[in-house]
């Protein structure tokens, strides 16, 4: 009966550990795939102007400026998107068209290893901290003795490292994204709390 209920535990543990690597990885790609620009606009006169780049330098080697019109994000025209209208910035884009204030459009193609504040902040480090707490999560399981405490310990481990991984998938609002930051801040205090 013992080996029984150790049998089951242990499943369980490697079911929580499989998606774990099945999130970790999905929100480490969306994170990689679509730059987070967060540009705020504002609304004049039926045009969206640029008043604030969040990556100012970044926006200076594009020679995007305050007071720039955005006509396009990623080949769609910006009064087609509603979103805009509710939240007035640019969170994520590949490509952006914009209209300079001396009547020069220029088209913008966005790389993801553009930004290196990004780069390093959304996707470097929290991709080493989702390896290591997955590498710590199987030293533990593997030398330690197989207690219940340990197996929280684990969960509790791999539950911090998901929220911490899917702060940039998030960011982006994707919907996988957010529901894990959000579940997994309140896992992580319930598994706390439970150990």
């Amino acid at each position: 009966m013992v080996f029984g209920t150790r049998l089951i535990k242990n499943k369980w543990l490697w079911c929580a550990i499989s998606a774990y690597l099945i999130l970790g990885i999905y929100l480490l790609y969306v994170t990689y795939s679509t730059p987070f620009l967060g540009i705020k606009l504002e609304e004049k006169n039926d045009q969206w102007l640029i008043i604030d780049p969040y990556y100012k330098e970044w926006a200076e080697k594009q020679k995007i400026a305050t007071g720039d019109i955005i006509l396009d994000i990623d080949g769609k025209n910006i009064a087609d998107l509603e979103n805009i209208t509710y939240n007035p910035v640019i969170r994520v884009a590949k490509e952006l068209t914009l209209l300079k204030k001396n009547g020069e459009t220029i088209h913008l193609q966005i790389a993801p290893f553009d930004i290196p504040e990004q780069l390093l902040y959304v996707l470097v480090l929290p991709g080493i901290f989702y390896l290591l707490s997955l590498f710590i999560s199987i030293y533990l399981y593997y030398k330690q003795k197989n207690t219940s405490l340990i197996n929280l310990l684990i969960l509790f481990i791999l539950t911090v490292s998901l929220a911490y991984v899917s702060i940039g998938a998030s960011g982006r609002l994707n919907s996988v994204g957010t529901v894990v930051n959000r579940s997994s801040m309140l896992l992580c205090l319930i598994i706390l709390i439970h150990f």
